[in-house]
């Protein structure tokens, strides 16, 4: 004897009350939602699916956010690197210094090229550029 599928259903009274209470909870729901994203236009008398978005959108701009503030982080953990290298006649001495862009105020070139000078070496060339969140500088010396 197969049951009966209407018997597996509260009675309609009870489905109604349960479906209401649902929707309820769906409204206040959204309207949390609403309440936690910043407003370009009232968002609290919105269809759902309008919220739905502009929280998506919302979430998608805060994890941006998070990766810009993180790799900003690790270039301010980077360290200065300074690799000096003679040429093969030991005419020439190339400087190579790269430290991070948030590091730019640490970092005094003017001091560089002065001791580079009270070394006995004469600055032939200098060239930097910035890439990403690091500034790379070469110097070109006569030894």
């Amino acid at each position: 004897m197969q049951p009966n599928c209407s018997s597996l259903l509260p009675p309609k009274p009870r489905r109604h009350l349960t479906e209401k209470h649902r929707r309820q909870q769906m409204k206040g729901l959204y309207g949390c939602l609403a309440s936690l994203v910043p407003r370009e236009k009232s968002l609290e008398k919105s269809p759902a699916f309008d919220v739905l978005d502009h929280a998506t959108n919302y979430i998608k701009q805060l994890e941006s956010n998070v990766n810009e503030l993180k790799a900003r982080k690790d270039s301010l953990q980077l360290p200065v690197l300074i690799d000096v290298s003679e040429s093969e006649r030991g005419e020439s001495l190339e400087v190579n210094i790269v430290y991070g862009l948030e590091k730019k105020e640490v970092m005094k070139m003017h001091e560089v090229f002065r001791i580079l000078q009270e070394e006995g070496a004469e600055v032939v060339s200098a060239t930097d550029s910035t890439v990403g969140l690091k500034i790379y500088h070469t110097i070109i010396c006569k030894v």
